[in-house]
């Protein structure tokens, strides 16, 4: 039902787009056109009223037919306005030209006859399923979608901090004690150790083994984090664990080695170092049995933790005498309670006296799982606290006290509660593999090209569809992969049972269809309309009819036999992670005229096909981590694309034609011609710009940097500017003449920095709010110019020489600044009595650290959080750090906020004795570090302050 919905919701401004007199439809064919909205918008409301319960057999029959309907609707008119807004004969000149354009004049003609006889015929079908829809009207309201942000209790339960969550306590102490301690003997305790952590689904098995990760990881060289998934695929799994090594790519190809390969790089990487592993979510031993030997048992007191729902896998994952398979259990009425108060009121002793008993009775049918009572109580905040629809909601709930019974109960609950808009949205989701993390930004531009996300009443798509995507995390349909409280994770999953629902559900309404591994799901009603293909062997079976496909999504392997010609309505295309793509295999796509979102990234591909101008309704487009260096000419031609994602690439002249322009990701700002740099100046709807800044040529260095100061100055809508480089120096900021009045977010990565922050600093960008740079050397005056302006709201500066003065933070400088990173060689920095008022996180990280260090934490009195990093070896520097632990413990103790801290040493500085206890100290314990990537979510967080959360910030995402 849901389904038909967001198909209509997509045609109808199809059809007002078509009454426009640009078009110039026949006579009579704008009258059937009218009476097609007006008969379409009758059957959207009779389907609206219906979206909150199951429909009968009848109603389902009906609807299947309004959505095919629909679907064949859409088809023809996308088809009419692909071929009359075509522009033949634009690579053409003289006479030539000319004739293509008189040609194209009687083509147009033609395509107005043909869509005045399909009109006709649809005509006909839509009064037939108005009349029917007549005899089965009801009356419900449901609501339609306002801009919404991420809850704050939400954040507060999916990114708690440790002392935070509910029933973790216990098991993280005895996991902890488990995880540190071996038999009371040196060689035990520095012997490899697995834990496996086993239970079912919804118990928490990840949530746990998260809070344990978190809080270890700081006394480990280093920390990994693997999904696995049912059907894993073990050299994406290796390849994932290289990367998270920071392991340096060549050439960007590192996907050629094989599983021994990356096994041996692995092992030899590790060979000296204590590591700490989560291999979250395994389901087969197969896995585990090829996975194990990449980790090296090296004697140096390194963990695998391990969680599973089999005991078999459990067992096998744990064959020698010192590993540990822990059983988690479920929580009791009394945790139940607590979480499941604690997430719609506020607080357990909020809960009103009347809605007692009912709680308890929902409570009981969760059986103590979870994600039952997270899920129920993500339900129930979303309706007023009234006792009538917490009964209702109760009843609904299978009384079977079966843990998965109740679950899917629980979920489908929940799933007819979304409002419909929701409803289609989640659905898509189904399209993944399970457990395959999913990234926003791709879901939300292909909600876009779908038609389900239209832009109304001053909001744009991409600002509706991050909403939309809020609210399913605020209902806890979806979650984080991993993080700490302040971290938005680029990955978010849905949970094995909850993909499992939508799966069906996609399927019972065919909404997409599945080929897993050659295994071919049926249609069970009408056309193939989206397809997801999940292939290992290279072999995608044919099809019969591939000529309704509006959506193809491949995770795998492409075959030789895959071609797109035979996919004409094809809108979506995602390709990423098709490793064995190449050049050849794309040369079709440019005549798949109706496509909106490509998406090649991390494909082998070297170029695009030259006519990819050709695709003038795409809107996202997606390259990187290709080999691709150039674009070809004709990209100039597609101006409708919003989202254009690169890697280091030089662009052709005309880019200033392409206005609808919104994020432009990375322009090679040294290599392309100066021509492109003055260009850039002519983006009016440029929001987020990434440049690869690559000198080599310094001579060039000063013309460059004076025409991007003038381009930045000309968008007047840009919000955020990403710079990645080489070890150079960026020094446009000194050539700016006149504020830029709406940037808020300026990041330099780490291999390129300025030489001073410029005079008028503040003056020419009154709106920053968001900063990380390094500085060749930070100065006294450095800080005195950022302190002065008047938005920052965070920075992270960093230091690449060792600062040669006493660094002084002024007295009232940093008026609003609630974030401050320095990142410096040599600690020598005072803050000055009233500096940074506004302050909750402090992270100070240093490489050299005098004998003599303090700092007083009592000036800041909004302080949350303060982080010391110190880097250190041996006796002497182990004695430091204790010494500076206790102290900055025992002002944090006096401080009124008692902020959270956290010491880590970067050195190996702690010993086994002293590791159990000072793990084990929860609230000193949290990491809460932000590094350079954790900006652009926070300015996410800054710039959409919408919906009935109030006060909880968001802003544009960079590019993922």
């Amino acid at each position: 039902m849901e389904v038909t919905a967001g198909a209509l919701s997509s045609l109808l401004p199809k059809l007002y787009a078509l009454l426009a007199e640009e078009y110039k439809l026949l006579k009579g064919t704008r009258r059937d056109v009218m009476f097609l909205v007006d008969e379409l918008q009758s059957i959207q409301a009779f389907i609206l009223r219906q979206m909150e319960a199951e429909p009968t057999e009848a109603e389902a029959a009906l609807l299947r037919d309004a959505r095919e309907l629909s679907y064949d609707i859409e088809d023809t008119v996308d088809s009419f306005l692909v071929r009359t807004d075509a522009e033949p004969g634009l690579d053409l000149r003289g006479t030539k030209r000319l004739l293509a354009k008189q040609a194209n004049f009687f083509w147009k003609i033609r395509f107005r006859r043909e869509i005045a006889n399909n009109i006709q015929d649809i005509k006909s079908r839509v009064k037939e399923v108005a009349e029917r829809m007549q005899r089965y009207s009801r009356q419900t309201n449901v609501g339609r979608p306002n801009k919404v942000t991420v809850d704050p209790r939400i954040t507060a339960f999916v990114h708690a901090q440790t002392q935070s969550l509910v029933g973790v306590d216990r098991p993280r102490t005895e996991l902890i004690k488990l995880l540190m301690k071996g038999e009371e003997e040196p060689e035990s305790a520095a012997r490899l150790k697995v834990i496996s952590i086993v239970g079912s689904g919804g118990l928490g098995k990840t949530t746990l083994a998260n809070v344990v990760y978190e809080q270890a990881k700081v006394h480990f060289d280093y920390g990994v984090w693997v999904s696995v998934s049912p059907e894993p695929d073990v050299k994406k799994i290796l390849m994932n664990v290289l990367h998270q090594f920071k392991w340096p790519r060549t050439s960007g190809h590192d996907g050629e080695l094989d599983e021994r390969g990356l096994i041996d790089n692995i092992r030899n990487f590790l060979q000296d170092k204590r590591y700490l592993v989560v291999m979250d979510d395994i389901w087969s031993s197969h896995a585990w049995d090829i996975i194990k030997y990449a980790l090296p048992m090296n004697s140096l007191g390194s963990r695998i933790i391990v969680t599973t729902r089999i005991n078999s896998v459990a067992e096998k994952c744990c064959p020698h005498w010192n590993d540990h398979i822990y059983n988690i259990k479920p929580l009791s009425l009394k945790e139940s309670r607590l979480l499941f108060h604690t997430r719609i009121f506020g607080s357990e002793k909020k809960c009103p006296p009347d809605l007692s008993d009912v709680s308890d009775k929902i409570l009981n049918k969760c059986c103590g799982l979870p994600l039952a009572v997270i899920t129920m109580s993500s339900l129930l905040a979303c309706h007023p606290p009234q006792k009538p629809i917490w009964e209702d909601v109760c009843s609904s709930i299978g009384a079977t006290p079966e843990g998965m019974d109740v679950m899917k109960s629980i979920v489908l609950r929940s799933y007819y509660d979304l409002p419909s808009y929701l409803k289609v949205c989640f659905l898509y989701l189904s399209i993944f593999p399970e457990e395959y993390p999913i990234n926003r930004d791709r879901v939300v531009r292909s909600w876009i090209a779908e038609g389900f996300i239209c832009a109304k009443h001053g909001i744009t798509e991409e600002e509706l569809g991050e909403s939309c995507f809020n609210e399913l995390i605020n209902r806890n349909m979806i979650h984080p992969v991993h993080g700490s409280d302040d971290v938005k994770p680029e990955a978010y999953l849905i949970h094995g049972i909850m993909h499992d629902l939508i799966k069906s559900k996609s399927i019972e309404e065919n909404f997409f269809n599945l080929l897993d591994n050659g295994k071919h799901v049926p249609v069970l009603h009408g056309k193939i309309r989206r397809l997801s293909i999940i292939s290992k062997d290279h072999c995608i079976p044919e099809l019969e009819d591939n000529s309704h496909i509006r959506s193809l999504h491949i995770f795998g392997s492409v075959g030789p036999n895959l071609s797109f010609k035979h996919f004409p309505c094809l809108r979506v295309l995602d390709l990423e992670g098709c490793k064995e793509l190449i050049d050849q295999s794309i040369e079709e796509i440019p005549w798949l005229l109706h496509l909106r979102y490509l998406s090649l990234r991390y494909t082998n591909i070297c170029k695009l096909p030259d006519r990819i101008g050709q695709l003038k309704f795409l809107k996202t487009l997606d390259i990187r981590g290709t080999k691709v260096q150039e674009l070809p000419k004709s990209i100039v031609q597609l101006r409708m694309l919003a989202h254009l994602l690169c890697d280091k690439i030089r662009f052709p002249k005309g880019i200033g034609e392409m206005e609808a322009l919104s994020c432009l990701s990375q322009v090679d700002i040294i290599q392309s011609n100066i021509i492109v740099v003055k260009e850039l100046g002519n983006l009016p709807k440029l929001r987020e710009l990434v440049l690869c800044w690559v000198s080599e040529i310094e001579s060039n260095n000063t013309l460059t940097n004076e025409h991007l100061a003038v381009s930045l100055y000309r968008l007047d809508k840009l919000e955020s500017l990403y710079i990645h480089g080489s070890d150079c120096s960026v020094e446009f900021l000194d050539c700016l003449r006149y504020p830029l009045r709406q940037l808020r977010m300026i990041q330099l990565n780490k291999c390129c920095y300025l030489n001073r922050i410029p005079e008028r600093f503040s003056e020419l960008l009154p709106s920053l709010a968001y900063l990380c740079i390094d500085i060749k050397e930070v100065k006294n005056e450095d800080l005195r110019l950022l302190s002065e302006s008047p938005s920052l709201i965070q920075l992270s500066l960093s230091s690449k020489a060792m600062p040669t003065e006493k660094l002084v933070i002024s007295s009232k400088g940093f008026p609003v600044l609630q974030k401050f990173h320095l990142h410096s060689a040599k600690e020598d920095l005072k803050f000055e009595p009233q500096a940074m008022q506004k302050l909750e996180e402090l992270v100070l990280s240093f490489q050299v650290l005098p004998e003599d260090f303090s700092i007083s934490i009592g000036q800041f009195t909004c302080l949350k959080k303060i982080d010391i990093r110190i880097n250190g070896k041996g006796i002497a520097a182990s004695q430091l750090f204790e010494s500076i632990d206790v102290a900055i413990r025992k002002s944090a103790d006096e401080h009124p906020n008692h902020p959270i801290v956290n010491i880590t040493a970067l050195g190996n500085l702690i010993d086994y004795e002293t590791m159990e206890e000072n793990l084990i100290d929860y609230e000193t314990m949290e990491e809460n570090l932000i590094d350079y990537e954790t900006m652009e979510e926070n300015v996410r967080e800054e710039n959409l302050e919408l919906g009935k959360f109030k006060g909880v910030n968001q802003f544009p995402a960079h590019v993922e």
